[in-house]
């Protein structure tokens, strides 16, 4: 199973013990500073040398910050654009991604959920966030023989389902919804760290013929229809992707969130690197 490695830029405020940097104080690693015995009542973490130059002349203990774990939850799109298959199927793409979320969650310590919506909650997918270690078969269980439909307006209601405390969440989606959707979207996810991980294929733009008769379908609206595409139109085409994913990414930059783009297989050392800095896959 694929495992990447991830961080949040704040700290976490959770109980347990974990992998991130907390804020609350006690046998953590990273230090501090010093606080007179008498309050901090640990004669374990006394510290002799600042003790003897304390012009106080109190006992001083070393005061560190713990480290904790914090909820990893996936946020799915299951609206009937997300049944596309063309070079792969999404679907396949999505079931790659949340079983090496949750494997990689659970490798760090940290309790993993998944929820996923179309027109409304998808309840029968929903994981609330646990730190059982059946977490990412029950996850990919549920996920099993769904069928992408209708719209995408349940994610909005989703977001009453997150959890209240911070946490990293992934929204996984095509992003062929309006972009004023997403922006009430990520406004609302604005309390967490969100990653928008784009599931596109070659198919829907690159793969296209340069000539011949083909079929397009609408997944929104079931709609058919059969066009001959000349070269003309499949380079019209082709800009339209890059313009819309050109929109994407400053939609996603004004709300502060980094874009990675799928436009394949998923490949967890590229969002490795992906949380490393590297923006191959965020442009």
């Amino acid at each position: 199973m694929q495992e990447f490695h991830y961080k949040v830029h704040w700290r976490a405020r959770g109980q347990r013990q974990g992998f991130h940097a907390a804020t609350t104080q006690g046998s953590g690693m990273e230090f501090v500073g010093h606080a007179p015995l008498s309050g901090y009542g640990d004669p374990r973490r006394i510290d002799i040398r600042a003790s003897l130059a304390s012009p106080t002349g109190d006992w001083l203990v070393r005061l560190h910050r713990t480290r904790a774990a914090l909820p990893v939850c996936v946020l799915l799109d299951l609206s009937a654009s997300m049944g596309f298959a063309g070079v792969r199927r999404k679907l396949d793409v999505v079931e790659s991604f949340v079983a090496a979320a949750g494997f990689s969650a659970r490798r760090t310590g940290d309790a993993f959920g998944l929820i996923a919506a179309d027109d409304a909650i998808r309840e029968q997918v929903w994981l609330p966030v646990t730190h059982a270690r059946s977490a990412v078969q029950t996850a990919l269980t549920r996920l099993e023989g769904v069928a992408p439909s209708g719209g995408s307006a349940g994610l909005l209601e989703a977001l009453h389902w997150l959890p209240r405390t911070r946490s990293l969440v992934f929204l996984v989606s095509d992003f062929h919804f309006p972009l004023d959707m997403l922006s009430s979207l990520l406004d609302g996810l604005a309390h967490h760290e969100v990653v928008p991980i784009v599931v596109w294929d070659g198919a829907e733009a690159e793969r296209l013929p340069n000539f011949g008769l083909i079929e397009l379908a609408d997944p929104e609206t079931g709609r058919h229809r059969t066009v001959l595409m000349r070269a003309g139109l499949r380079r019209r085409w082709i800009e339209r992707v890059a313009q819309r994913r050109a929109d994407l990414c400053k939609c996603f930059a004004t709300h502060r969130a980094r874009p990675f783009f799928v436009d394949g297989a998923f490949e967890a050392d590229a969002l490795t690197r992906y949380f490393l800095g590297d923006d191959e896959h965020a442009r």
